[in-house]
């Protein structure tokens, strides 16, 4: 049998999720498919990965893990079920700042002289960070919002 192909496979998850099925259950080669019932109401059938504690198992001799075909109610039609889940853009924008003690006041009372050490991170919620970087080389500001579209956080004073 050919490997059944999901040209958006983020697709067909939250397709599965919609309808009841953990995608972890179902293997990648396995076909999903649409039918009716002995009744002719819409179900979803597939090969399910069977567990054992948790774990998928294999069958003494098995060449792959032991599986079952599984038939369950279809109540989300692909065409109506959500978007796949999505990391979305958020950027920030951290200034590494130096402290020391400050001059104390006739009263007694100090502040903290703070200044910029000349170093910045850039984290955003898609995965993208650089760490701690020179504030030189920092990408411009127009790459940032071209690259993570979105408005940012900073702390750069």
């Amino acid at each position: 049998m050919p490997t059944p192909t999901y040209p958006d496979l983020a697709v067909t998850v939250a397709w599965l999720e919609a309808n009841g099925i953990d995608p972890n259950d179902v293997p990648l080669d396995s076909a999903i498919t649409e039918g009716m019932d002995s009744e002719g109401h819409p179900v979803i059938r597939y090969t399910a990965l069977l567990r054992r504690d948790g774990r998928p198992y294999a069958l003494k001799g098995a060449a792959g893990p032991a599986t079952e075909q599984r038939e369950v109610p279809l109540i989300t039609p692909r065409s109506e079920a959500p978007g796949p889940w999505a990391k979305q853009h958020e950027l920030h924008v951290y200034n590494q700042t130096e402290a020391r003690p400050g001059k104390p006041e006739a009263d007694g009372t100090a502040w903290m002289d703070v200044r910029s050490a000349g170093m910045v991170h850039l984290l955003c919620n898609c995965g993208y960070s650089t760490g701690w970087i020179s504030r030189r080389d920092m990408p411009s500001l127009e790459q940032l919002q071209t690259d993570h579209a979105s408005p940012f956080r900073s702390t750069i004073g």
